[in-house]
């Protein structure tokens, strides 16, 4: 089945997969390695019902949890929160499960710009603008825990770094964002 999935053979893997697991129902590395066969053929569905068959039989399994939010990010954020928070649990230093959380959090946030962006500079306008960024001063706020969690667990991180710096730059946090922006590297 592996061969095959090298090869982009998707179907036969599946085949020989769906076989090899028949063979072995109780192993959880071939059920992964079947999930993996979907994910990589875009078969969205497919792949969170073979992980959410994961967990059942490796509950305290960070990464599926993570997994699972990864693939319904785009169709569901409340779901996609819900298993990234229970990597956490499992996992209190998964510092992807953060990043991908404090991204959650920012999800409305280019609609908001572009919102912001089309108005015009009129009184009333004006109002609307303030009352955008405040909307979007909100989201900012909401995704800071999980950043600065993802970068206490992993100060190095280049990519935290830069999210952070960016967030407390729109929240005009000077201090905070001179002190996080002075860790970045060029």
């Amino acid at each position: 089945a592996l061969i095959y999935n090298m090869k982009g053979e998707t179907e036969k893997a599946k085949a020989a997969m769906a076989n090899a697991r028949k063979a072995n129902p109780d192993d959880i590395s071939l059920l992964i390695a079947e999930a993996d066969i979907y994910l990589k053929a875009k078969d969205m569905a497919k792949y969170k019902e073979l992980i959410g068959e994961a967990v059942k039989k490796k509950p305290n399994d960070a990464d599926l949890f993570y997994n699972l939010g990864v693939v319904t990010a785009e169709s569901d954020a409340a779901e996609a929160e819900g298993y990234y928070k229970k990597a956490l649990e499992i996992n209190p230093k998964y510092v992807n499960a953060n990043i991908n959380l404090g991204l959650l959090m920012l999800k409305d946030e280019q609609k908001i710009v572009d919102q912001m962006n089309k108005l015009g500079t009129t009184a009333a306008d004006n109002k609307k603008y303030d009352a955008l960024k405040s909307q979007r001063d909100a989201l900012y706020v909401k995704s800071l825990p999980y950043f600065e969690k993802a970068h206490k667990d992993e100060p190095d991180n280049q990519y935290v770094i830069s999210t952070l710096a960016s967030v407390y730059q729109a929240l005009d946090r000077q201090a905070e964002y001179k002190a996080i922006k002075a860790k970045a590297k060029s």
